[in-house]
């Protein structure tokens, strides 16, 4: 064999050894799980998971408080068509009022006690002055023990109501709950809740109950919370 044929020789031999020996470095690489594969901490349960504290119950939540007749202190008065007994119209006596405090005394026509009652709430308008206070008496009806709308008798009610407000000679506009189409008013019915005739109430500018009684005994509560109102 010649010296060239002996060099060849030895070079195809160290090219043979050269691609058959495995790259142990890049298949060990090759082989470990990369970086990339390992849970990423945006697959962990996010705080945003957990329950957020607005879930749970407030601490000062209101309570629902029961009350025998009438709404409850914190609650509003709401809108309700009535029938003015003078003058026949229909409207919203809460709603004409706007933001004045107002005070709404609900009773029967033969409850000789709540006449004394809207005269001692008139008195009390004009001592603030009815610039500054407001007031309206509404007549209603009494059926499975509540106040109710007047319906079959609701002229004669309204005329007895108009002879009420001349008899006391009051000012403050004396009123009927007006029927919808013949049917009771649901409203009056449902959201004040009236069980008992002299159901006093009264309202901040904001229509929100500062002062609700029935058949109160006096009236300094009432005029306390006037007070604070109207910031007296």
């Amino acid at each position: 064999m010649t010296r060239r044929s002996t060099l060849l020789l030895a070079t195809l031999l160290l090219g043979v050894t050269a691609c058959d020996k495995p790259a142990s470095d890049e298949v060990a690489a090759q082989a470990k799980p990369a970086d990339d594969a390992k849970p990423a901490d945006d697959a962990k349960p996010a705080d945003d998971a957990k329950p957020a504290d607005d879930a749970k119950p407030a601490d000062d939540a209101p309570e629902q408080v029961a009350v025998a007749s009438g709404l409850a202190l914190g609650q509003r008065f709401a809108a309700f068509e009535i029938i003015n007994c003078e003058s026949g119209d229909q409207y919203c006596q809460v709603c004409k009022y706007g933001p004045s405090p107002k005070i709404m005394a609900v009773g029967t026509i033969d409850d000789e006690a709540f006449r004394q009652d809207l005269a001692q709430l008139d008195a009390m308008v004009a001592k603030y002055g009815e610039d500054k206070l407001k007031a309206f008496a509404v007549i209603a009806d009494v059926k499975d023990g509540a106040l109710v709308t007047p319906l079959g008798n609701k002229d004669e009610l309204q005329a007895k109501a108009k002879a009420l407000k001349a008899e006391l000679g009051i000012k403050m506009p004396v009123v009927i709950p007006a029927p919808k189409n013949e049917a009771p008013n649901g409203t009056f019915e449902d959201h004040y809740q009236v069980k008992q005739s002299r159901t006093i109430m009264f309202a901040d500018g904001r229509n929100q109950v500062k002062y609700s009684a029935i058949a109160p005994s006096d009236y300094a509560s009432l005029d306390d919370a006037i007070k604070a109102a109207l910031g007296a």
